[in-house]
């Protein structure tokens, strides 16, 4: 007990370099723990799943060229095929997501609970409660679904809908579903586990899900989960891979292009985002790179630690030889130095912990959805008693080794510990080397990520996107959605304020449809398999694309025409724009259509992926068309006035229906919210290296002052300037951030240039990046330093020479 009241005392009056010690590994434990709870859950998935290594989810690959893409969802026709060829498979799942337009319950107080879109509800058979193992409140796992209308909640659910009852009262109760009244006949406890599984509320399959034919149409709402035996794997493949084969016509068939049936492990399907069939899943990579952000931040954190307190020695050297010569050992010197670490990195996580809370509030996009509902007490408990025992041993025991190297003759004279060094390797300059390296590698990255992600936004995209917003046509049958849209078009057509408008699917958005387009020659058929947009025939103008070739739609092209771009226009096989004009192709539903018009090459979906064949198919049919696109006038200070013309307008036509519009240069923005997630992440984590590094920094200038306080007296006295004590206490730490800055170069520059592998259109990292950087971060450490520096520099030289 003394020897913590004697460390207590000694670290408050050492305060400045406690608080210093402290907030540096607060900072790098706050920024672990978060770390770790997102990666401890992300990596939690599935894993509790009993069987898990015997259940696999079908999917598919296509193969074009060199090309392959993934897809997580499968045709209608596949579970009942399955199901009927298969019967050694153990468990055949259907899983298919089910869209209502609302769901509504009837109050014994006569009120009615209504929902809008209600979400998670999914189709399947009972066999799935085999395959995922619920624990069952009420009813019975084997006829809970074996009949039409009935429906199985989770209680999160089943409480959200009829309060705090007993689940027993539950049962029997009717739910509108439209206005479909459906039985509820189970109820379910939720998952406590992180599952790719994300049902809340399940149904029967129903007979047109089961006996639908088509092998056409590949479907992210229909997932298909089988638990089967290693020995069935190749042959369920094999006998899919036939079927699909002969069902498609031969006009599909191409030497260079193939589907391909594939099963993925449930172990693996949180992490495959090719098949996630819009599933919640997590980018392995990502991950990785917060591991590797967490080691550095806390390798940082620990080296500024270390620093600090191997700076400390010679300041400390006195009391050192006091305890030496009143007989302390060299095993108790190093035991209350390991003390005294113990308790400030407990007070760093005691300060750590509110830092992790600010951090997820303010950072709530970046933390996975969800998380906050399960519970990882016990690991993160394990995970903190671990970091604390690492922490003590990793910044504790070197300063310990050298307190015990020291002389007492030496030490009692202020002599020779402050020379830290294996042979000619300088170890406090070499941290500090590797720590402004870790923080200029950040600082590189993050600017690079920025300019890219400001290329992707401002980069020429083909198509005129200011000043647009778009309104999504209503879709619900009780929302007016049989109002002819083009209604709508031509009431805001006649208001000035409005420069023009159009229907049909944004030139850049991450939805689409995919078909087939053949062009018919005498020596065969060339198919070539592309993405479809559906617009009116104002939509080339409304956007300022480009016609290369032929003539802009026009209103009866909605019958036999098609427009193309550059890259379908090659891909079919046409050596030039004018060629391809008026050439006969075969379309969806194998319909003859004509190419009336080439259009310029614009950006769909984002600038991951390089432009893709496209054709846009003319139509005034309401089904295809999924909203109107509003050119707003040039001027914004006029756009309040005509938003509200536009309100005015839609409830006219609309009156059911919300009014809700997007500026579309906000929708664009949001196709990259992958990359601003992974920026953020960068700019987080340099702003925390640059802190720990300045931190280290300001305490080491400190005690180099007070080193060389009496020389700092006799040069002032001799004459010198503020402005080169301040240098003689700084170069040393600058050269050392110079050449952690040279260091970094090639670190970075081969870093980024993977991370850019990434995109069709990217920057090129330039040499004056490097520059700026570079200067950026010798600024930030000048500016850290520069305090102590002047306070020790304008101290009184008869002070500084009375100073022992």
């Amino acid at each position: 007990m003394i020897q913590f009241k004697f460390i207590f005392r000694k670290l408050w009056r050492d305060r400045f370099f406690t608080f210093l010690k402290i907030i540096g590994l607060a900072i790098g434990v706050a920024v672990c723990l978060v770390i770790f709870k997102i990666v401890n859950y992300e990596f939690s998935f599935d894993k509790n799943h009993p069987d898990k290594e015997n259940i696999y989810q079908l999917v598919n690959w296509s193969y074009t060229g060199t090309e392959k893409h993934g897809f997580g969802g499968v045709q209608s026709a596949v579970g009942e095929f399955v199901d009927q060829t298969f019967p050694e498979i153990e468990e055949v799942v259907p899983l298919n997501r089910k869209y209502f337009e609302y769901l509504s319950i009837e109050k014994p107080n006569g009120e009615t609970y209504r929902n809008e879109d209600p979400k998670n509800i999914q189709s399947t058979v009972s066999d799935y409660f085999e395959m995922v193992t619920y624990t069952w409140l009420a009813g019975d796992k084997k006829t809970a679904l074996l009949y039409p209308n009935q429906v199985v909640l989770t209680q999160s659910r089943a409480e959200a809908y009829f309060g705090k009852v007993s689940v027993d009262k539950m049962i029997g109760k009717t739910i509108h579903y439209d206005n479909t009244p459906f039985t509820v006949t189970g109820v379910v406890a939720d998952l406590e586990f992180p599952s790719s599984f994300e049902g809340k509320e399940f149904v029967p399959i129903t007979n047109e899900e089961k006996t639908e034919a088509n092998w056409f149409s590949f479907n992210s709402d229909y997932n298909l989960f089988v638990k089967l035996k290693p020995n069935q794997k190749d042959r369920l493949l094999k006998v899919l891979d036939q079927k699909y084969e002969d069902m498609i016509p031969e006009s599909w068939k191409s030497a260079d292009r193939k589907t391909a049936y594939s099963l993925l492990p449930l172990s693996e399907k949180h992490f495959s985002q090719d098949f996630n069939s819009g599933v919640y899943s997590a980018n392995k990579k990502m991950m990785f790179g917060l591991i590797g952000i967490g080691v550095f931040i806390l390798l940082m954190a620990s080296i500024n630690y270390i620093n600090l307190s191997t700076a400390q020695i010679p300041y400390r050297n006195k009391e050192i030889g006091i305890r030496r010569t009143l007989g302390a050992k060299s095993g108790q010197l190093k035991k209350g130095f390991l003390y005294e670490t113990l308790i400030i990195t407990v007070l760093a996580l005691v300060l750590a912990v509110p830092m992790m809370i600010g951090f997820e509030s303010f950072y709530a996009d970046f933390m996975p959805p969800r998380i906050s509902e399960y519970s990882a007490v016990l690991p993160i408990s394990l995970f903190v008693v671990g970091l604390l025992l690492v922490l003590t041993v990793l910044t504790g025991l070197y300063p310990a080794y050298l307190i015990n190297k020291v002389k007492v003759s030496e030490v009692l004279k202020s002599q020779g510990a402050g020379r830290l060094s294996i042979g000619n390797l300088n170890i406090r300059k070499t941290m500090i080397v590797f720590q402004f390296v870790i923080a200029q590698v950040f600082v590189i990255g993050a600017f690079v990520i920025a300019a890219q992600i400001d290329y992707m936004i401002t980069t020429d995209l083909g198509f005129d996107k200011d000043a647009v917003v778009t309104i999504k046509l209503p879709y619900k049958s009780y929302q007016n959605a049989d109002v002819d849209p083009f209604l709508f078009k031509e009431a805001l057509k006649k208001h000035p304020e409005i420069r023009q408008v159009s229907l049909g699917h944004t030139p850049m958005n991450d939805m689409y449809w995919g078909n087939n387009l053949v062009r018919i020659t005498d020596s065969g058929e060339t198919t070539l398999n592309m993405n479809f947009k559906y617009v009116d025939p104002d939509y080339l103008d409304f956007f300022g694309i480009e016609v290369l070739a032929g003539r802009a739609p026009q209103l009866r092209d909605t019958l036999e025409s098609v427009f193309i771009n550059e890259a379908a226009r090659k891909g079919l096989g046409f050596l030039s724009n004018e060629e391809a004009i008026g050439k006969a192709m075969k379309g969806p539903s194998e319909k003859t259509v004509a190419i009336q018009g080439v259009i310029n090459d614009f950006y769909q979906t984002d600038l991951h992926i390089p432009k893709e064949p496209l054709s846009l198919m003319i139509t005034t049919e309401r089904n295809m068309l999924n909203g109107f696109s509003i050119k707003l006038p040039l001027a914004s200070s006029a756009w309040k006035k005509t938003l509200g013309i536009l309100e005015k307008e839609w409830k006219t036509y609309y009156p059911n229906a919300p009014f809700a519009y997007e500026f579309y240069d906000s929708e664009i923005k949001n196709l990259y919210e992958s990359d601003m997630r992974q920026s953020q992440m960068i700019n987080l984590a340099t702003i925390i290296t640059i802190i720990l590094g300045c931190l280290g920094l300001i305490g080491l200038v400190t005690l180099t002052a007070f080193q060389r306080t009496k020389e700092i007296g006799i040069r002032k006295v001799l004459g010198s300037s503020i402005s080169g004590i301040i240098l003689l206490l700084s170069k040393d730490y600058l050269k050392l951030i110079g050449l952690a800055i040279l260091i970094s170069i090639p670190i970075a520059w081969w870093a980024m240039n993977k991370w850019l592998e990434n995109f069709a259109y990217r920057i090129t990292i330039e040499w004056w990046m490097f520059l700026l950087t570079g200067i950026a971060t010798i600024l930030i450490a000048l500016l850290a330093v520069s305090y102590r520096a002047i306070k020790a520099a304008i101290v009184n030289p008869v002070k500084s020479l009375r100073t022992e």
